[in-house]
């Protein structure tokens, strides 16, 4: 029973450091897929002169990915019926060129005025009208959300490693004696320490796999899955490969360096 409490004192730590990252690798995808999904539903509309070039306007902002003319013959097809040849003429005659601009990447309101002033000064663009399928307050509270998880986890996985070092440095106070009579027997540091590097590694062992176990659980959650589909985000992206590698390495590394400093502190201190 206490090498059980002893193990868990160990996993419990690792296992919140590695939740954490795990969940900001998450949840940094989810904001990146959810940016693509609103740069694409993104439209600035320009009301120009029909004497102006798109490239004009595509050279005058980096933040433009694309500008394609809209066709205004749909427009006067409509109305073809109810109008004469001459009215549709005179019609055809001043009305302006319409142009969709497509962004690079989803931007800020401070940053889509800018630019809407900076293509409202190039000469011949009468308006700019912006058009936007979604609203602007979800992503900043997913970016709040971000920031705020990002303090969080840090304080959180702060605690944890000191946590996991304080557990390291009881186990090598109970094993003093043990490796005192070793030293005197002319035993190198690392084999008096042998044991306290296995248990590391064993219960780095054990924390990954339950990190693992608890993010497949709640990746194939139907409720999580659901709320994904509803803002239009494949679940998929939740859990990669690459994921497993970095969540492996990361406990294998605090594991190993945690002991490696309980060690030396205490090769100091004798």
């Amino acid at each position: 029973m206490r090498s059980i409490r002893h193990h868990l004192a160990l996993i419990l730590p690792l296992f919140s450091i590695l939740f954490c990252i795990e969940y900001l690798l998450q949840f940094n995808r989810v904001i990146d897929s959810y940016e693509t999904n609103l740069k694409e539903n993104y439209t600035l509309v320009l009301v120009a002169d029909k004497s102006l070039d798109p490239s004009d306007i595509s050279h005058s902002d980096i933040l433009i990915s694309k500008v394609e003319p809209i066709d205004s013959k749909s427009v006067l097809r409509k109305i073809k019926g109810e109008m004469s040849s001459k009215s549709l003429d005179k019609i055809r005659a001043v009305m302006p060129a319409f142009m969709s601009i497509k962004l690079r990447r989803y931007a800020d309101i401070e940053r889509i005025e800018r630019l809407k002033s900076r293509l409202l000064s190039i000469k011949g663009v009468r308006s700019v009208h912006v058009f936007e399928k979604v609203h602007n307050r979800l992503y900043v509270m997913l970016l709040f959300m971000k920031t705020s998880f990002i303090a969080f986890g840090t304080l959180t996985a702060v605690i944890s490693l000191l946590l996991l070092m304080k557990q390291m440095t009881i186990w090598q106070f109970e094993h003093k004696e043990r490796m005192q009579i070793m030293a005197l027997f002319g035993a190198p540091v690392w084999l008096r320490s042998g044991a306290l590097f296995k248990t590391a590694l064993l219960d780095a062992f054990f924390a990954f796999i339950a990190v693992v176990a608890t993010m497949l659980y709640l990746v194939n959650s139907s409720r999580v899955q659901e709320l994904l589909r509803n803002i239009k985000i494949e679940p998929e992206i939740l859990l990669k490969l690459n994921d497993f590698a970095v969540l492996a390495a990361a406990s294998f590394a605090i594991s190993f360096f945690s002991a490696a400093w309980v060690v030396i502190r205490f090769k100091e201190d004798q």
